[in-house]
């Protein structure tokens, strides 16, 4: 894990709406949920299941903002201080912005597709996977003690997807104008 060692890992999430800051920590604990045993869910650190995770987040970009500061959707960047299965998916779902095309988290906001105009809106729903991608990942080579770091370019859905929102939040800042 990334609490001690060289260990890094970064991630880009497209979430919808924004969260509260520009960045933070979400730290909380996580285990099965009660409801679907396929699914973690936050739950209390007192639970034996109870798992510590830690997610440091920064908003990279936000999407159709108003003028009340909210934005339709945000690319998020993750850092993971721990490794839990589906951690950033529970984490940002938790603080109110499930990742987009998530179904498991994120199923109750699939209909804010609706107000995203008829150029974005298919695009958004014909999107068939969580918008998150491994950017980074870097760690101490066990045997040689070489830091090895390693980036990858967002994959192209994933890009078509960030173009998209860039042009569809283009149009309406100007239609504001």
């Amino acid at each position: 894990h990334g609490r001690t060692g060289d260990l890094e890992r970064a991630y880009d999430a497209l979430v919808w709406g924004c969260p509260p800051r520009p960045a933070g920590t979400i730290d909380t604990f996580l285990g099965r949920s009660t409801s679907d045993r396929t699914k973690q869910a936050v739950v209390n650190e007192t639970r034996e299941d109870a798992r510590h995770a830690v997610t440091h987040f920064a908003v990279l970009e936000r999407f159709g903002e108003r003028q009340d500061a909210t934005a339709m959707a945000s690319l998020v960047e993750c850092r993971l201080e721990t490794g839990r299965t589906h951690q950033i998916r529970v984490h940002m779902a938790h603080i109110g912005n499930p990742l987009i095309g998530d179904q498991e988290y994120g199923k109750a906001f699939f209909t804010k597709a609706n107000k995203l105009g008829d150029d974005l809106a298919p695009l958004v729903k014909g999107f068939t996977r969580q918008a998150l991608h491994a950017r980074l990942l870097a760690f101490r080579h066990p045997s040689t003690d070489e830091l090895m770091h390693f980036e990858a370019p967002h994959p192209e859905d994933m890009q078509e997807l960030l173009s998209a929102f860039e042009r569809w939040s283009a149009v309406n800042r100007n239609a504001k104008a």
